[in-house]
């Protein structure tokens, strides 16, 4: 049954491995990436089964033996988000600032001006569909990056020049300069021997679009500037605005899109969404527990939390991912709900020689006595890099799921398995380590 939601059992959506490349899941039958899977899926499906304080559906991953108790949700949920900020993307691209490495927000995605054809619109609304389900579930968050300006969009806060220079710096300082050229001495004589330009614009792809008819034909000059500006400054900021309005679509499928979103600031609504970027350990700390005969005054626990404190903030997100298939911590107390990290202790005459074990579905970790800590840093950096999937359930659905597809040439030993069903049905997640490495397992 659902969780105070649309009541009866979950949808299910069956997509191919969650780790391999979309070129080996075209070579094993599952065409496109897993975005384009996801919304075949869901195509069609009725949203009031969506509409759930747990999931909204159930996860398959062909092809790996994972049997979907949260944690494959969860991870899916991830893996669409970095897809949907690769190069590759269809949807979105790094903003002109990241691409330039100018200004502020360099790491930050907007939506590609181009993806406004049918097949792009569903994508916007099934990104909404998603950003619906983070905002109605307590477990579930984006791990995306977008401009500020788009939350602003979403959430029908206007925009200005300053928006503007948060994603394009050196468009925005470019139209400020040409509004006040006359402070720097220059008149209606002198202009056309400075300027060329015509009343077309370059979006964030670098395509060029009119501003007026005929604009391509139509010069700048210092009288019509201010015409200019303004015209220019609304193009540039009306970019992706039919992918927004789709997306806003899709949040509506599954909540109160416009009594919601009118209460919200842009940077509250993705808070909700997506939580905080960075790790917090603090935080992160007062949600751990530990097992029997584990405390945070032993040395090699102590060499866990300095590992985590000495890890980048990238590190530390890959290192919530292994542990919880997420890679952002929830923002509220009331989000953590009864969520709490558990450290446990693997015990083995050889601890230097094992990597540790991460139970995804429970948020829970099986950590070696390690000796130093730069041996424990060595480990816990391997697993989280090396991880490959969640793939060594021991459930019926998960060999069920593992036979639908065996994706033989993504499996290997540098690759890594997890465990999302409850402790006794499964194995781990394992991080596989070199030949002459010992991997962690079930004790």
């Amino acid at each position: 049954g659902s969780e105070g939601g649309g009541g009866g059992a979950a949808l299910a959506v069956e997509v191919g491995g969650g780790e391999g490349s979309p070129a080996a899941r075209r070579e094993s039958g599952h065409s496109g990436t897993l975005f384009s899977q996801m919304l075949t899926g869901l195509r069609g499906a009725d949203m009031a089964k969506m509409r759930r304080r747990d999931r909204g559906f159930r996860v398959k991953f062909v092809g790996e033996a994972g049997d979907d108790y949260g944690g494959l949700y969860r991870e899916a949920f991830t893996n669409l988000c970095a897809e949907l900020q690769a190069d590759s993307s269809e949807l979105l691209q790094r903003c002109p600032n990241g691409q330039h490495s100018l200004g502020s927000n360099r790491s930050s995605f907007l939506a590609r001006p181009s993806a406004s054809s049918p097949r792009a619109l569903d994508g916007w609304r099934m990104l909404g569909l998603l950003l619906g389900c983070a905002l109605l579930q307590r477990d579930t968050v984006l791990d995306l990056e977008l401009c500020e300006h788009v939350w602003k969009l979403l959430v029908g806060s206007p925009l200005d020049e300053a928006d503007l220079a948060g994603f394009d710096e050196a468009a925005a300082n470019s139209l400020r300069s040409l509004r006040h050229i006359d402070r720097e001495g220059v008149d209606a004589a002198l202009f056309g021997d400075l300027f060329f330009n015509c009343f077309e614009v370059e979006l964030s792809d670098g395509s060029l679009v009119e501003l007026c008819d005929g604009g391509a034909a139509l010069p700048v000059t210092f009288h019509n500037r201010h015409a200019y500006c303004g015209l220019a400054l609304a193009a540039r900021l009306a970019e992706g605005r039919a992918g927004y309005a789709a997306m806003r679509s899709g949040v509506a499928s599954i909540v109160p899109c416009g009594r919601l979103l009118a209460l919200l600031t842009g940077k509250e609504l993705e808070r909700l969404a997506c939580g905080v970027a960075d790790i917090d350990l603090a935080a992160l700390r007062r949600h751990t527990r530990y097992g029997v005969g584990v405390s945070p005054s032993q040395s090699h626990v102590k060499h866990f939390w300095s590992a985590l404190e000495a890890f980048s903030p990238e590190q530390r997100r890959a290192f919530l991912k292994f542990i919880w298939g997420r890679n952002r911590l929830p923002l509220t107390e009331t989000e953590w709900g009864d969520a709490t990290m558990r450290i446990h202790a693997l015990e083995t005459l050889t601890p230097d020689q094992h990597l540790p074990v991460a139970h995804t579905c429970f948020f829970s970790i099986e950590w070696p006595k390690y000796t130093s800590l730069h041996i424990a840093k060595a480990k816990l950096s391997y697993a989280i890099t090396h991880c490959a999937g969640i793939d060594a359930d021991n459930t019926s659905e998960a060999r069920a799921n593992a036979l639908a597809d065996a994706f033989a040439h993504l499996e290997g030993d540098g690759g890594a398995a997890s465990s999302d069903a409850p402790r006794g049905a499964a194995s781990s997640r394992l991080a596989r380590a070199s030949s002459s490495e010992t991997d962690a397992s079930n004790v």
